[in-house]
């Protein structure tokens, strides 16, 4: 009878432990994502605060040795740098970023971008290619995000930038064709 009454329990104890270990997945899988509507002004770069309301990130400016608004005569190595050790803005380490962006060839999203500190200042690697105007990013030094576009007008598009891992501490950069307009912020641990 013992033996029967503490097989019982360890199958009940089994059972609760499994249930308790899946039930946040099921509670999850029940939960919708809030989704944002597309925001009025096109040209911020946005996050979503605890109440589910976008919030804009601010933006620095960045300054680089390298040409970039001319065609490369040489491919180049430089850097692209960023006044102070930090952003203003912390974020946590998988929070959702939602920017407008077109969507035709030749333009790509903003990169997510981890940068290093320098004397005082923030810094990501930077490239031009020859034959090419603009600038790149080493894609060891972006985070790849996850890209969802929630809405479309033409060729505009509004979409999430999400993290597909959580971001490490550090100070990151969204960074796109215009360098007078890089959104910043920092993480500061998980």
């Amino acid at each position: 009878m013992m033996c029967r009454v503490k097989s019982l329990f360890l199958i009940l104890s089994l059972t609760v432990g499994i249930f308790a270990s899946i039930s946040p997945f099921v509670v999850n899988a029940n939960t919708q994502e809030f989704l944002p509507a597309p925001p009025a002004d096109h040209s911020l770069v946005y996050v979503l605060d605890p109440h589910n309301k976008l919030t804009p990130l601010p933006f620095e400016s960045a300054t680089t040795p390298l040409r970039v608004s001319e065609v490369a005569k040489n491919s180049r190595n430089a850097y692209l740098e960023l006044k102070g050790e930090h952003a203003a803005t912390v974020l946590s380490p998988d929070q959702r970023i939602f920017l407008f962006t077109f969507q035709r060839a030749g333009v790509h999203p903003p990169f997510i971008v981890l940068l290093t500190s320098h004397h005082g200042n923030r810094r990501a690697t930077a490239t031009t290619q020859r034959g090419l105007a603009g600038l790149a990013i080493p894609s060891e030094e972006m985070a790849r995000p996850s890209v969802r576009v929630l809405a479309k007008n033409g060729d505009e598009a509004f979409m999430e930038l999400r993290p597909r891992v959580s971001l490490m501490a550090g100070e990151y950069a969204i960074i796109g064709d215009d360098l007078t307009r890089v959104a910043t912020f920092r993480v500061t641990g998980n």
